[in-house]
């Protein structure tokens, strides 16, 4: 499904440009002038603004209302746009009794302002020759605050936070120092700080989900690439199905890629051809294929990282990580002055007890199910249940 928006104003975060788009999916395909492609749907958006992206919480920022308040303030409303994300806001500046236009803008764009008070570039690399780049680009445009997301840009961070003691990094699934640290180039330096999730936890419950769920008695993962980031979902998956369902049979393979969905789709239909009607996807944007396939051969998908239900309504949840907990505090702690290098932080359930390990179940999820994984978080928390981080 193809929609081509015609004629419009695109507003990026450098600029605004009259312009086309073209949207293959749910992904921003090509933005230029007269695009001649062929479309399933076209909408003229003349006089009017388009913003490619998503839009996260949008306006009504702290909006005074009959002596209420929203509840998202300019600091929670942006968030995510501090972690990777995308933030659009259209809000209302609101005049007070007596005020004019001109002042009650002054006045909200100064609060805005106060509670926003750093400013957030991504870069976005296309293979690891842009990770060193890039990461050396941050730091050249002036940020004194850098967060790698990745394990693969674990030993570029480290390369560039020692080339610039005076800049502060974070690495999201990085982890700093230790055996083997000098020749992976990853030992510690004093400005770097590692962020490490025992993802383990949450693939667990992904695996209790999975035992009970499945009908054939096979289930299967598909994972990116075999590093520990990926290999700890699928540790803690497969040793939650042999605990709750031992006969249940195990498939497993990897894509040895992130990007390419045709990959991840075709290894998912394989395991299908062999009885597996639950699919756990560990490949980013990859294992969106692997969703796909579960949905085209009418069996269970789980995703990771993030809610993906919107993928197809054969996902009954999606295994999560603490990500918005984790680098909004460390950012917090950056600004507040706190921010320490040199060691690797954890965000276990025993850490982040409040966070979030699965996204909420589907109707497919019968209240059996629910309940056997509530029963296991509550193990994972007291620690009776611990699941290994890498797979035997």
């Amino acid at each position: 499904m193809k929609t081509l928006i015609k004629n419009g104003t695109v507003v990026t975060a450098t600029e605004s440009v009259r312009a086309d788009l073209l949207i293959d999916g749910e992904k921003v395909a090509a933005v230029g002038t007269d695009l001649g492609a062929t479309a399933d749907t076209v909408i003229d958006a003349t006089d009017r603004y388009v913003m490619p992206g998503g839009v996260d919480p949008h306006t009504h920022m702290e909006l005074p209302f009959g002596g209420s308040f929203c509840s998202d303030d300019f600091e929670t409303g942006t968030r995510a746009a501090a972690f990777g994300g995308t933030t659009t806001i259209v809000d209302f500046a609101v005049q007070d009794a007596g005020e004019g236009l001109r002042q009650g803008l002054d006045r909200w764009l100064e609060k805005a302002e106060k509670e926003l008070d750093i400013e957030k570039r991504v870069y976005v690399s296309q293979s690891a020759d842009d990770y060193k780049p890039n990461l050396e680009a941050a730091v050249d445009d002036g940020n004194d605050f850098v967060v790698a997301v990745g394990f693969l840009l674990a030993p570029s961070t480290i390369a560039v936070a020692k080339e610039n003691p005076d800049v502060s990094f974070a690495g999201v699934d990085h982890f700093y120092g230790g055996e083997g640290c000098e020749k992976g180039g990853t030992c510690t330096v004093p400005n770097a700080l590692g962020m490490q999730y025992p993802s383990e936890e949450s693939g667990y419950l992904a695996g209790v989900v999975a035992a009970l769920m499945t009908k054939t008695g096979v289930v299967s993962t598909v994972g990116g690439k075999k590093i520990p980031p990926v290999d700890n979902w699928i540790a803690g998956y497969q040793t939650a199905v042999r605990a709750t369902k031992p006969n249940v049979k195990l498939l497993n393979a990897y894509s040895n890629d992130f990007n390419d969905a045709a990959k991840c789709k075709e290894i998912a239909l394989d395991q299908i051809s062999q009885g597996s009607d639950v699919v756990f996807q560990v490949a980013g944007d990859c294992g969106l294929g692997a969703i796909d396939a579960a949905c085209e051969k009418n069996v269970t998908a789980i995703g990771v990282d993030a809610d993906q239900s919107a993928q197809g309504d054969c996902v009954v949840t999606s295994a999560l990580k603490p990500l918005e907990e984790s680098v909004f505090g460390v950012i917090q702690t950056f600004v507040d002055g706190d921010f320490k290098g040199g060691t690797n932080a954890f965000y276990g359930v025993q850490d982040l007890p409040d966070a979030k390990l699965l996204a909420p179940f589907t109707p497919a999820a019968s209240q059996e199910i629910q309940d056997a994984v509530d029963k296991a978080e509550a193990g994972l928390k007291d620690g009776s249940i611990d699941p290994p981080s890498a797979l035997k």
